[in-house]
């Protein structure tokens, strides 16, 4: 079980470099991989998951952290963790012939995992057991090798030659700073995805590419056993996309669908890649920052926010959102800190008082806690029934909480007054367990609100609603 350990402003730098230096990377783990985020909870991952997660953290790393040594701490961590996970998958599912992708390389992480996991998923249609391939090397140019994949025998066809093969083309990409490798992977893909000529030919024809922060993988093929892949597509998988595709897809666009069916982790993972690809993305951080909150996701959400407000500083949606994000954390006074920032934001004035009066009744300021829901309620909440759902959970527990202590301490002063009236020591006692009841009380709506502000995504109040992301959906920031 792998520990995803994110930002912790109150850990002291020098311990949390410690616990760095203290993991253990040689340990071969099993997939789907079992890793425990900040939040305690514990979320299973498959490699190409996993993969990217890390890789994230890396992205964002300058972003979540000011100081350099723990920067520099954390990217060596994530980097470490991405080779784990690399050297896991391959021992578990990888075979010794596609091995020959990493002889020679200058890059210290094995890119024959993530082959492995390529042609499994492209191979799957025609053959289960990709091992059973062929594969050499035939080429080698200024920005990618290129692979020679033969079928195994078929003994049902006499003409082999015309059951044909794949090439597959690697190419390490540089981490940082500007990469010719990267932008001759997507001429590559131009180029062959504007091949038309039929896959029976010999000419090569896209069949499938992958790409991620290191590394992209192109596979063409033709003859017959390529035609019997035409029908598979993964449209809605745009880290793995195949050549029926005229164009690429937009993830933003295809995450909105996902909204619309349902589908949030899907939607979540499809937000996320929009803001990678384009880091001027503004409804795709939106996006995230509200479907990760949904989802309990508060890593991806904190990335999320963060990144936003850096790419639109003082933009009020990036704002209130991180404001959410901080009340997750239980960090309800850097969160008010963060929404005295929104100085002008009409269509947000009520959702801000919530979050104001969330905070304010959490670290136990009850008056100024309904006196900010009370403005609250002039908030225009009709196409946003989660705000006004949480608004109106907060005012019926509210009043719950008042009627239940007024009825304890009216208990105790009538036991009281029983008391020096006849003068029973009982009712002194009834009159401390009155007393008693009322603190009880308290802290138990103390707890119940601090589980709705920072449990589990299915005990939480709604804070983020999609109906912010399906209102600008047709608005020009989404293309």
């Amino acid at each position: 079980m792998l520990h995803c350990v994110w930002v912790a402003t109150d850990m002291d730098k020098d311990r949390k470099i410690r616990r760095y230096r203290q993991k253990d990377y040689t340990q071969v783990v099993e997939f789907p991989v079992e890793i425990i985020g900040r939040d305690g909870l514990v979320r299973r991952y498959s490699f190409e998951e996993s993969i990217r997660l890390y890789q994230r953290r890396i992205a964002s790393a300058d972003l979540r952290y000011h100081d350099r040594e723990v920067i520099q701490a954390e990217k060596q961590h994530c980097q470490s963790r991405i080779g784990q996970l690399r050297r896991s998958f391959f021992a578990h599912y990888g075979w010794p012939e596609i091995q020959m992708v990493d002889e020679g390389a200058n890059s210290p992480h094995s890119l024959s995992a993530e082959v492995a996991a390529f042609l499994k998923r492209c191979l799957d249609s025609v053959e289960p057991q990709p091992q059973e391939f062929s594969f050499s090397q035939i080429d080698m140019k200024e920005h990618y090798r290129v692979y020679f994949i033969q079928p195994p025998p078929d003994e049902m066809r006499a003409d082999q030659v015309t059951r044909g093969h794949f090439l597959l083309y690697v190419f390490r990409f540089d981490t940082t700073g500007g990469c010719p490798r990267r932008e001759a992977f997507f001429d590559l893909i131009k180029l062959m995805d504007g091949i038309k000529t039929p896959v029976l030919g010999s000419i090569e024809r896209l069949v499938a590419f992958f790409h991620t922060h290191d590394c992209g993988l192109v596979l063409t093929g033709n003859g017959h056993i390529a035609s019997n892949m035409q029908g598979k597509k993964e449209i809605d998988d745009l880290e793995l996309s195949w050549a029926e595709e005229a164009r690429p897809a937009d993830p933003v666009d295809i995450a909105m669908r996902m909204l619309g069916r349902g589908r949030l982790e899907k939607a979540l993972e499809l937000f996320v890649q929009g803001y990678t690809q384009h880091h001027f993305r503004r409804v795709a951080y939106l996006g995230a920052a509200v479907v990760a909150d949904q989802l309990g996701e508060d890593l991806e959400a904190e990335t999320a926010t963060v990144m936003g407000c850096r790419y639109f500083p003082g933009d009020p949606a990036f704002v209130y959102h991180r404001a959410v994000n901080l009340v997750r954390h239980g960090m309800f006074g850097e969160a008010r800190t963060t929404l005295e920032q929104i100085t002008c934001w009409p269509k947000g004035e009520g959702a801000v008082q919530l979050v104001f009066g969330l905070t304010w009744l959490a670290d136990g300021q009850l008056a100024k806690g309904q006196r900010c829901l009370k403005n609250a309620q002039a908030g225009n909440f009709k196409l946003d029934p989660h705000l006004n759902r949480a608004l109106r959970w907060c005012q019926s527990q509210i009043w719950a909480r008042n009627l239940l202590t007024a009825g304890a301490v009216i208990g105790a002063g009538m036991s009281a007054l029983a008391c020096v009236m006849y003068g029973n020591l009982l009712w002194l006692s009834g009159c401390l367990l009155f007393a008693f009841g009322v603190g009880a009380i308290r802290r138990s709506w103390s707890r119940q609100l601090h589980r709705q502000l920072t449990g589990a995504a299915n005990e939480r109040l709604p804070l983020s609603s999609t109906s912010l992301l399906m209102a600008i959906r047709n608005k020009q920031d989404v293309q």
